[in-house]
């Protein structure tokens, strides 16, 4: 990880030249404008900053839609856009615990086991995905309440969709982006630990999909469906 002794160099430094595929710049200067990062990135070579989750991050030019040119500790170099979010504002004290309460209850992984557990409902989200394979092909799509990430696995092994992205608020995403990541998914998926209202996703998604039922959650003789 780069630290401030490691790369001494200003927020004025030259920006380096593009080279993820010369894309067209979007931006000329620009008032600086510091953004947080909300996933782990490790910088593949000279010209990228390395940071971590939580890390604010002074962007100065928004160079193209995929990389911008930002400073952390004295660094300068480019982030992939898709990892940083505007800061948000503070939450009423009064309405945390509410949240608190309910995500908390879905960051262990003793509820998650017991979904993937009930075979009839993991089952369906299955044959749907399989169903659907073709309507998903080349799609960018968003998991809202991931979880594990099953349905988003399902998604980019059937479907080869562009981009899927996964959006859980518990800590369960934790585990979610190491399953992505042992799966041989991690080009594909991206995981966002964070609430759907706040999340600020790099592109427009084409195809909204939510593990949103449960367990067992029967009305009459219907199955609720996995789509809405």
């Amino acid at each position: 990880m780069a630290t401030s002794g490691d790369c001494p160099r200003s927020e004025f430094q030259e920006e380096a030249p593009v080279e993820f595929g010369q894309e067209e710049l979007l931006q000329g200067p620009v008032q600086p404008e510091e953004f947080v990062a909300i996933a782990d990135y490790a910088a593949t070579d000279e010209t990228q900053l390395s940071f971590m989750r939580g890390e604010k991050i002074l962007i100065l030019r928004q160079t193209t839609a995929d990389w911008w040119w930002g400073e952390r500790a004295g660094c300068c170099g480019y982030i992939p856009a898709n990892h940083v979010g505007r800061p948000l504002e503070e939450y009423d004290p009064e309405d945390t615990w509410q949240d608190e309460e309910y995500f908390g209850s879905y960051g262990t992984l003793k509820l998650h086991l017991e979904m993937l557990a009930d075979q009839p409902r993991t089952t369906k989200y299955h044959s749907v995905i399989l169903q659907n394979r073709e309507s998903l092909k080349d799609k960018v799509i968003l998991d809202v309440g991931c979880g594990t990430g099953i349905i988003s696995l399902f998604c980019a092994h059937h479907a080869r969709p562009r981009a899927v992205y996964a959006v859980e608020a518990s800590e369960m995403a934790q585990h979610t982006g190491q399953l992505v990541l042992q799966n041989g998914f991690a080009d594909t998926i991206t995981v966002f630990q964070q609430k759907v209202e706040d999340v600020v996703l790099p592109e427009k998604v084409d195809v909204l999909v939510s593990e949103w039922m449960g367990t067992c959650l029967l009305v009459g003789e219907k199955v609720f469906p996995i789509w809405r």
